[in-house]
């Protein structure tokens, strides 16, 4: 009985030590800029839905997955959002979604980490890495991308290539989960 209960234990110990976090998003912002015809123009998706599964201190056992919708997309000025939805830009009407989804995560040190990720859009998946924080729940990372390669546009004099993505989650602990990986 007392090998029964120890073995017990030792199990429940394991699996405690084994669980990660589920993070319950309660604010997030996906934001982006980009140069057109020499100014930097802003905008925002909404939408935001994630299934975040981290512990801090076991971040390569962490399964990181967000979307925003494609339609959602903002600029401030509606013609050129409904351009941006359209076929040759987004194509939102066949692609509603884009979504990251974590491939590898690091620990740097000090609450930052390097992420490996997919990110889809437009019906192309490609590897995107980059730094992130997460600060008692908070997530912050930002990256870069060439629109070119998701087939988001044609090739312009007058709008950049390159596409500075912003992501902001706010979060809360949800429940704990056996490892994601």
């Amino acid at each position: 009985m007392k090998t029964t209960l120890l073995t017990l234990i030792g199990l429940l110990t394991g699996l405690v030590a084994a669980a990660q976090t589920q993070w319950k998003p309660t604010t997030a912002s996906v934001s982006f800029r980009i140069k057109n015809a020499g100014l930097t123009v802003n905008g925002t998706f909404s939408g935001f839905q994630g299934q975040l599964i981290f512990d801090p201190a076991n971040p390569e056992k962490s399964m990181l997955v967000a979307s925003v919708e494609a339609k959602t997309v903002e600029t401030g000025i509606g013609l050129r959002n409904d351009h941006l939805r359209k076929k040759e830009y987004l194509d939102a009407a066949a692609f509603p979604k884009v979504t990251l989804k974590s491939t590898r995560i690091t620990a740097k040190g000090n609450g930052v980490y390097t992420g490996a990720f997919e990110l889809s859009l437009k019906g192309v998946t490609k590897p995107v890495s980059f730094p992130f924080t997460c600060t008692n729940g908070t997530f912050d990372g930002e990256f870069r991308i060439d629109r070119r390669d998701f087939g988001v546009g044609k090739n312009s004099l007058i709008m950049g290539d390159e596409v500075t993505i912003m992501i902001h989650v706010q979060t809360a602990p949800a429940t704990a989960v056996a490892d994601a990986k």
